[in-house]
């Protein structure tokens, strides 16, 4: 699991590198727990400033690697559970476990940033973003709603008819584009 993300420190700054290069960092079953288990860690960190959080190769991340993901119906039905109505699941907390942390989480966002992946970099306190970065809610293309806690993130930072859009379009938009929106802090 712990393949699935890099995690180095240097004078208080976490790097958190999503580490699937060769799937463009699309996140499995295996990557959902080490994130929320990184996030677990490092929320006990003392003496940590920030958290930077990317992807390692030429993309953020890419989403759901949704093959992977749909071999394991346990593993999905784990992804997706939540022991009380009010709680999180684990698909949720890889985006708002980032908001949880009490220090800033920056995500630096090139490349790919689609679907589930704009979700977790929805969940940063500021992302800067490649200005041909290619990003996109991807989940209406697959019939799925975009339910990985980033949605409400999303509607504050662009309002709620520009989130709405962009969630039931799918449409695919520039860092430039994300900056204009509101999405990205530069």
């Amino acid at each position: 699991m712990a393949d699935r993300i890099l995690l180095t420190r240097q004078n208080g700054v976490a790097e958190v590198r999503l580490n699937r290069p060769e799937m463009r960092n699309a996140l499995d079953l295996e990557a959902f727990r080490a994130i929320a288990q990184t996030q677990k860690g490092l929320a006990r960190e003392r003496g940590l400033r920030a958290v930077i959080l990317t992807g390692s190769g030429v993309d953020f991340c890419s989403g759901l690697d949704i093959k992977s993901v749909m071999k394991d119906p346990a593993g999905m039905r784990r992804l997706l559970w939540k022991w009380l109505p009010w709680q999180s699941n684990l698909a949720q907390v890889v985006s708002t476990g980032w908001r949880r942390l009490p220090v800033p989480v920056i995500a630096a966002v090139h490349g790919r940033c689609w679907g589930g992946g704009f979700q977790v970099a929805l969940g940063a306190d500021f992302r800067i973003v490649h200005p041909n970065a290619s990003l996109s809610i991807m989940e209406s293309k697959w019939g799925l709603v975009p339910d990985m806690g980033g949605s409400l993130a999303l509607r504050e930072l662009t309002g709620r008819d520009q989130a709405t859009w962009l969630a039931m379009s799918a449409e695919e938009f520039s860092g430039r584009r994300a900056l204009e929106l509101g999405l990205a802090t530069a």
